[in-house]
């Protein structure tokens, strides 16, 4: 890959993890202003797709080899219900 169309990469965790691994998956272009760290984004597995949280963004990485295939959407609570 050439500078001009280099990745970023977010390191991201699996819920069920105790320990401190990360793995790394690809940013696409379109969804690289909404990645950062703390998001959560939907990545394939070899089970399916799992929803994961984003915990740091690189420049690049030897380990990434799929993308990001989305970001999850903040749930908006209503303003009239109470929490």
């Amino acid at each position: 890959m050439t500078e001009a169309t280099a990745l970023l990469v977010a390191a991201v965790k699996f819920k069920w993890q105790k320990d401190d691994k990360t793995y790394d998956y690809f940013i696409p272009n379109g969804l690289a202003p909404l990645v950062e760290v703390g998001r959560k984004v939907v990545v394939e597995t070899a089970r399916g797709e799992t929803t994961v949280e984003v915990v740091s963004i690189k420049s690049e990485s030897e380990k990434a080899q799929k993308t990001i295939l989305r970001i999850v959407e903040p749930e908006v609570a209503d303003e009239g219900e109470k929490a």
